[in-house]
């Protein structure tokens, strides 16, 4: 039977699996050129401004730090507890919203290290160190260090989750309480985090390999551990959510934005993205857009969780009314998803980087591109021949999990950031080994069938929809 392991060939050179990891040169190389690639923008091109979602964030920060607690923002929106609550933080702290940025890019080099890390369990050195390599050197990652979105915390608390289930297998169950609290902190920073745990779940309970005896005995020892992550997940959880749903009208999680997403992505207006060159790129358009929709938002003044189930049910309606509209989207909101591009291009497009000249701009906008869409390519290639194993449940879930959910809202390629990471390891296994990469896809044709099904509509929907046809340039 096929051996279901995390690793895939996991000798290694000799002397090479007793080295300390504080002992890499190339894991110091990568962290300090990370540090650089981080703060430099940082230091030269300061951005005190925020753009859209950021000012969200900013104005009910503010609110927290004048005693009104966690409000909906102008548009009726609720979203989950983490962000607004650590800029109101920093801003108390430290007396200005912009001190997260700092606190991110600290941040982001932990999540390096957990890349080396999960590389090292992987397969190996050579592995953990093309994966911190990646994750350090990828310009959008280390911007996104500069801005006061999500997606920096959020990759640090789902690669911590996804590193503690993998260290917690080989441990005493109870550790696996950490996983759980990992990931919880990732749902109350971003709710869409919310439906992942079972793909956890399933990763702790994963059998050595698929034959009857293997998953009964995964199965009778998983369940302990499975409990720890339980716990671990609701009492990180569940006291906001039970303390949120008595305040705002109704059962909550961590945010109710859902509804108003599905309002957003299904509705009479063409679909929306906020990306350069193929999204509402001014306030007026994005006004335009939304009053051009013949279905009214449903009305503010009522509690948060009350306005997103109208919200939700309205879509509902409407893509029962519209079936083959929705349907023609779908391909639409995945091209928004895979286009390489990301809000780093639109920024650098719309002049938040002055004095850096032309050719420095091409060279960054292709870099951004051709970053991504290696990724991509090469991350899906790796993981038809390696993925296995508790790994490939916790990370082709989150994959396939976020893009069924954005097929269903809407495209923006802020959205696909988180999962790159998790490509990121199986790329590494492509680089350190394309040869056995290909002997894998050759010795199970199912896996190679797979990829041949899978590489085609990928590279059609990185490149339909950008304006010129052609996604490194812009």
């Amino acid at each position: 039977m096929l051996d279901a392991s995390d690793a895939t060939n996991t000798q290694e050179p000799s002397g090479e699996s007793s080295s300390v990891w504080w002992r890499d040169r190339w894991l110091w190389g990568a962290l300090a050129a990370g540090l650089v690639l981080r703060v430099f923008p940082l230091v030269v091109w300061h951005m005190g401004e925020c753009v859209r979602d950021e000012c969200i964030y900013r104005s009910i920060a503010g609110k927290i730090v004048g005693g009104q607690g966690l409000t909906t923002s102008t548009k009726g929106w609720l979203p989950a507890p983490g962000i607004p609550y650590l800029l109101a933080w920093m801003k108390m702290i430290f007396g200005t919203f912009q001190s997260v940025k700092v606190f991110h890019v600290v941040v982001s080099l932990i999540s390096t290290l957990w890349m080396y890390f999960l590389g090292r369990h992987l397969k190996g050195r050579s592995v953990a160190r093309y994966a911190a390599w990646l994750f350090a050197m990828h310009p959008t990652l280390a911007w996104f260090t500069n801005t006061m979105w999500i997606e920096t915390l959020y990759i640090f608390f789902l690669l911590s989750a996804i590193l503690a289930v993998l260290w917690a297998k080989d441990r005493m169950w109870a550790w696996m309480i950490l996983a759980g609290i990992a990931l919880g902190f990732a749902i109350l920073f971003r709710g869409v985090a919310t439906y992942l745990p079972p793909f956890f779940l399933l990763a702790i309970v994963y059998p050595k390999a698929w034959n009857r005896e293997s998953i009964v005995r995964g199965l009778a020892r998983g369940w302990q551990p499975a409990i720890g992550f339980v716990v671990g997940l609701l009492i990180t959880v569940a006291p906001y959510s039970i303390y949120a749903s008595q305040k705002h009208g109704g059962f909550m999680v961590t945010d109710a934005t859902a509804g108003h997403v599905l309002y957003l992505g299904n509705n009479d207006f063409p679909p929306l993205t906020f990306d350069y060159g193929n999204g509402m790129l001014t306030q007026p358009i994005f006004q335009r857009y939304l009053r051009i929709g013949r279905r009214p938002p449903c009305p503010r003044n009522q509690p948060p969780v009350l306005a997103m189930n109208c919200e939700s049910e309205k879509a509902v309606e409407w893509i029962k009314d519209n079936p083959r509209e929705f349907v023609s989207r779908v391909p639409l909101r995945l091209a928004q998803l895979f286009n390489p591009h990301s809000f780093l291009t639109r920024h650098v497009r719309w002049g938040f980087f002055p004095g850096l000249p032309w050719l420095l701009k091409e060279a960054l906008i292709l870099w951004i591109a051709s970053m991504s869409a290696v990724i991509m390519i090469g991350g899906t290639i790796g993981a038809w021949a390696r993925a296995r194993g508790a790994y490939a449940s916790m990370a082709i879930g989150t994959v396939m999990y976020t893009i069924a959910t954005i097929a269903i809202l809407y495209g923006m390629t802020r959205f696909r950031l988180p999962l790159e990471p998790l490509w990121m390891l199986y790329l590494a296994m492509l680089i350190d080994d394309p040869r056995g990469s290909y002997d894998a896809l050759q010795r199970e044709s199912w896996r190679m069938m797979g990829l041949l099904l899978t590489l085609p509509p990928l590279l059609m929907l990185m490149l339909w929809f950008t304006p010129t046809g052609w996604p490194l340039f812009w």
